[in-house]
């Protein structure tokens, strides 16, 4: 049952800080019922329907009672392939409910999510937003008897040996273990706070983006766009005020490079936003970070204050905003949107974000791994990038890595790689497929590891997935496509139908109903969905089909080739005759 909660700390409070008001609303009474959001919308003057629009969206608030305590559980296919059927029944057994329901006390909530940045230790699950990696049937056991106690997460996660340093790695920050399995010479270093930030203090603002330029850096997002350009469009831009935007919303299914930025680099994050913040003008900045990783939030505040303590940020105010659970939202214009308190939809192109951007005033918005490396280009110098990779990707690449492999977690190469070394020294063994750059990015097969990672070749936002031969390339495929049926944010018809008519597609295939023309109808849906969707999502989700059956063509005819009978001695015109007497025509 949804608590009582008195609304009028909110009065005369911003749109802008309306995902934070409604996440502490979701938090103290288990959801965002109605006659809440009615009476929110009367304290900051919004229409209730402004308030609806938004509580629907985002996939963390509801508008039913979710439970005192919520448990979401991963559905990546990574964690399907650790075991996660087990640990999904063992949770509904010892809550006696289903997903979607609440236990039999009514008071513990049990969900599905998609991936939560753990894909290196699956099976794992969030339980009020606390990471439980590693999952097993016993642990869950635990987990559920010490909840129905009262006990916290964080009780139960400090009793598991996580959280607080705990871990053996020493690299160790947050409840999660960061699996760093192989160092570069960039990520990797001794570090001494404000090094970056009095380099660039000690050039002219044009000579710091030069240095950007010069150093090669493109964008680690995953479209590349080359930092140092963005960042003097809007050196040169005519504004009362300028942003500097970190997108930290890193929700690419098997990506989960940031995580480990974001508890072990926090303050050369932080310093490499300060670094922009000099170079275009800007005195005003926000990171925003994907609800899931909640747990890094007060270690991402404490960071800042750090900073703050010792002048290094001086004239830059930074403040850490929440997402809300919106894969959408790592498009740049969604991000800045939810930023403004609203749905986190993409907005038409042009104007950019560098241009007109949060507020409408020009903001720069890079990831979390750029800013990183914008801060050791100042502490090295360009050439200390420049001179890796390879002719248009310069710099080192940070890889997560998982699936099918005997070393799981967080490498960085040099831009150039082949995907052939990185299975190597990950220890594949026996490796069918390799989905580069998540379910937007490519899916290969062995014919194709000899193909580059580079912005040239095989371009990657970081996650790299690997898959055996016993695993099912069409189980992969429909994950992915369900996926992005599921994180659709329903604004433009070719996304919001076209995924929906490909998963159906693909599903056909690989029940062995599907003709021969289908394989072509699949060919033609995703070339609309990809050329005429609004934004990112719509224009990438097409891929893993496309590529997959380039590279596994044989798979896909080999389903056709076993569903002939069943079609191809279809009597037209007896069925024709047979409906009409059926309909009386």
């Amino acid at each position: 049952m949804q608590q009582a909660m008195d609304l009028t700390r909110y009065k005369g409070r911003q749109r802008s800080e309306l995902i934070e008001i409604l996440w502490d609303i979701q938090k103290s009474c288990g959801g965002i019922s109605k006659q809440l959001q009615s009476s929110l919308a009367e304290q900051l003057n919004l229409s209730t329907s402004t308030i609806e629009e938004v509580v629907t969206f985002y996939h963390f608030f509801s508008e039913e009672y979710r439970g005192k305590n919520q448990i979401y559980l991963d559905t990546s296919i990574i964690a399907q392939h650790r075991g996660m059927k087990e640990i999904r029944e063992t949770f509904e057994k010892e809550l006696g409910s289903k997903i979607g329901g609440l236990s039999s006390c009514g008071t513990i909530g049990l969900f599905e999510t998609a991936c939560i940045g753990m894909s290196d230790q699956s099976p794992a699950a969030l339980i009020d937003f606390v990471p439980f990696p590693k999952l097993t049937p016993k642990k869950v056991e635990i987990i559920v008897k010490e909840l129905k106690a009262g006990v916290s997460a964080k009780e139960i996660a400090k009793k598991f040996g996580l959280g607080d340093g705990a871990n053996a790695s020493k690299f160790v920050r947050t409840p999660v273990c960061n699996n760093i399995q192989k160092k570069g010479d960039v990520f990797f270093t001794k570090w001494k706070k404000g090094e970056a930030v009095s380099s660039a203090l000690s050039k002219k603002p044009n000579e710091v983006i030069d240095m950007i330029t010069a150093s090669g850096l493109r964008g680690r997002g995953g479209a590349g766009f080359p930092t140092g350009m963005k960042w003097k469009i809007a050196s040169e831009l005519s504004a009362d005020q300028k942003y500097i935007v970190c997108n930290a919303d890193e929700g690419e299914p098997g990506t989960f490079k940031d995580r480990l930025l974001l508890t072990e680099f926090a303050g050369l994050l932080i310093e490499g936003m300060k670094v922009a913040s000099y170079a275009v003008g800007a005195d005003k900045g926000f990171i925003y970070l994907r609800a899931e990783y909640f747990y890094l939030r007060d270690h991402l505040e404490k960071q800042i204050k750090d900073l703050e303590s010792k002048g290094l940020l001086k004239d830059f105010k930074l403040k850490v905003k929440m997402g809300a659970g919106a894969y959408v939202c790592g498009e740049e214009s969604a991000l800045l949107e939810s930023l403004e308190g609203k749905r986190g939809e993409p907005r038409m192109k042009p104007p950019f974000p560098v241009e007109v951007g949060l507020f409408g005033k020009p903001t720069i918005v890079n990831n979390v791994e750029t800013f990183v490396l914008a801060a050791q280009v100042m502490r090295y110098g360009p050439q200390h990038l420049n001179k890796m990779g390879t002719e248009k990707s310069k710099g080192p690449r940070l890889l997560s890595i998982s699936g099918d492999v005997e070393k799981p977690g967080i490498y960085e190469f040099p831009w150039g790689v082949t995907v052939a070394e990185v299975l190597k020294i990950c220890g594949a063994k026996n490796p069918k497929i390799v989905q580069v750059g998540g379910p937007s990015g490519t899916c290969i097969s062995k014919n194709d590891f000899v193909r580059q990672l580079a912005f040239e070749d095989l371009p990657t936002g970081g996650s790299f997935m690997v898959f055996d031969e016993s695993r099912d390339l069409f189980e992969i495929l429909e994950n992915f496509m369900q996926f992005f049926v599921d994180e659709s944010c329903g604004n433009c018809t070719p996304c919001r139908a076209g995924n929906v008519i490909l998963r159906d597609l693909l599903k056909k295939i690989n029940l062995g109903k599907a003709r021969p023309s289908d394989l072509q109808k699949m060919i033609d849906w995703g070339t609309l969905v990809s050329k005429t969707s609004r934004c990112g999502l719509g224009m990438s989700s097409p891929n893993v089909l496309l590529t997959s059956f380039k590279s596994f063509e044989d798979e896909f005819k080999n389903k056709i080739k076993n569903s002939d009978e069943l079609f191809f001695d279809f009597d037209e015109e007896k069925a024709t005759k047979e409906y009409r007497e059926f309909h009386r025509e």
